[in-house]
């Protein structure tokens, strides 16, 4: 869908080229995540996908001939709209800026630059934060790629005690997609959390993931029924017929994702499940089965499945001292799941002596949307430095006295290494920049995905 850039600004920032000192001819300004949100580190990631979403298309007549229709009915008047601005930037055919970001994937401490955007031609200064609302929605995929990088760092030391470090990867599933506010968020959220995770039924992130950052089938799901499914057979003698269908349609080395909670989660187990043809059926397979609770609290069914199971199918003790279901059996948990509650699952099967390999888990509203804001992470963008038409090169910094922690940066900046810790410092400083031009005047930095991916791998 075409967005008209123009207008994805608050409207307040359309008045600002008026407000500046009228001789200045550049603006540069910094995105961090400020100290004091929720992590001390974020998962840097997103910042591709504004790129490629919104400084691609150039700026029309049809765009700012819209533009100002709305900025007259939103003020009164048209004074505000810098309209021989934007007329210019539809004649360069890009936007001309300069924007520096740390390379994607890093895991990078609060109270760092994350990127830097300046402006690069003197009439373009004024203007230069109208595009900040649309850099700020890195926020977002930052935070939720933060949320699933600190999953994955609790859930690898338990994985490690009772089980197989490998299927890390798996073991938290992207059911979040239908529960996000729009396909847009939903898509660049799930993206984030294929960073540190491949389990997936996101497939409209994945494929945003292969087109911004060009690795293909990122997601990884399987054959898995739902309520619609099981209730279309009825109860009774339907949830056999049930069963033995899936059975019957799915390739014998196929993983199959069982939900089994639509009357009796414990009955169906024990009758349906335990029943001896049923039993023999699985058993035969090679492709694992795993049967999904979603009903009552996560700690006290999923045990108890897993106790009714033992009796169907038996255990065997992994070499870390663990119980593991024979049979390829196990569980996967998919309602009430965040952050809090999957590490506590997992915590809970290993303390009644379950190897973490008997479970997955899948989050939807928890994964992708309760309780993130921008300011989880505390993200703000702020100019800190301006040059003006009498040659001055000034330092630009906000300090209020009422909330210290919100003091921004002054000056040019880099992002360098000093004795092992990423910090921010004065481009007058010594030390490489880690900073990265990703886009200057229309002209694209290659994205490497797999690059971004593996550091990502590296972090945590």
């Amino acid at each position: 869908m075409s967005e008209n850039i123009i207008l994805a600004t608050d409207a307040y920032k359309l008045t600002h080229h008026l407000q500046y000192p009228t001789n200045l001819t550049k603006l540069y300004s910094y995105g961090e995540a400020r100290v004091g949100g929720k992590f001390d580190t974020v998962s840097w990631f997103g910042l591709s996908m504004i790129l490629h979403d919104y400084f691609h298309e150039p700026i029309t007549d049809t765009m700012i001939d819209e533009a100002q229709k709305v900025a007259h009915m939103t003020f009164g008047t048209s004074a505000y709209f810098n309209r021989s601005v934007w007329e210019k930037v539809r004649d360069l055919g890009y936007f001309p800026v300069k924007i520096k970001a740390l390379p994607e994937g890093l895991e990078v401490p609060t109270g760092n630059a994350l990127f830097t955007i300046e402006s690069t031609a003197d009439w373009f200064a004024t203007s230069l934060n109208a595009l900040e609302v649309v850099l700020m929605h890195v926020w977002y995929p930052t935070t939720i790629a933060t949320n699933s990088l600190n999953i994955k760092k609790r859930l690898k030391p338990l994985l490690e005690k009772s089980g197989t470090v490998a299927n890390l990867f798996l073991a938290v599933n992207d059911f979040g997609l239908r529960g996000a506010t729009s396909l847009e968020s939903g898509k660049r959220g799930g993206a984030a959390h294929l960073l540190h995770f491949q389990g997936s039924d996101n497939m409209a992130a994945s494929q945003y993931f292969e087109s911004v950052y060009g690795v293909a089938g990122r997601a990884l799901s399987v054959w898995a029924t739902e309520h619609s499914v099981a209730t279309a057979y009825g109860s009774g003698q339907g949830e056999f017929d049930y069963v033995n269908a899936q059975l019957d349609r799915t390739p014998d080395d196929a993983v199959l994702s069982i939900v089994i909670d639509s009357y009796d989660a414990l009955q169906f187990i024990t009758t349906v499940i335990g029943s001896p043809e049923i039993k023999a059926r699985i058993m035969q397979r090679e492709g694992r089965i795993v049967l999904r609770p979603d009903s009552g609290d996560p700690k006290t069914i999923d045990l108890q499945v897993l106790d009714a199971l033992a009796t169907i199918f038996g255990t065997t003790v992994n070499h870390k001292g663990y119980r593991v279901l024979d049979y390829n059996v196990g569980i996967i948990q998919g309602d009430g799941m965040k952050a809090d509650t999957i590490v506590s699952l997992y915590e809970a099967l290993i303390a009644a002596g379950w190897s973490a390999d008997n479970l997955v888990v899948g989050s939807g509203g928890g994964l992708l949307q309760e309780g993130f804001t921008r300011d989880t992470e505390r993200f703000a963008i702020k100019a800190a430095y301006a040059e003006n038409s009498a040659g001055e090169r000034i330092n630009i910094q906000k300090n209020p006295k009422t909330d210290v922690s919100k003091a921004s940066k002054a000056g040019l900046l880099k992002v360098i290494m000093r004795q092992g810790q990423m910090v921010t410092v004065s481009q007058k400083d010594s030390g490489d920049d880690l900073l990265q031009t990703v886009y200057d005047n229309g002209v694209f930095s290659p994205v490497d995905g797999s690059v971004i991916v593996q550091r990502a791998a590296n972090e945590g």
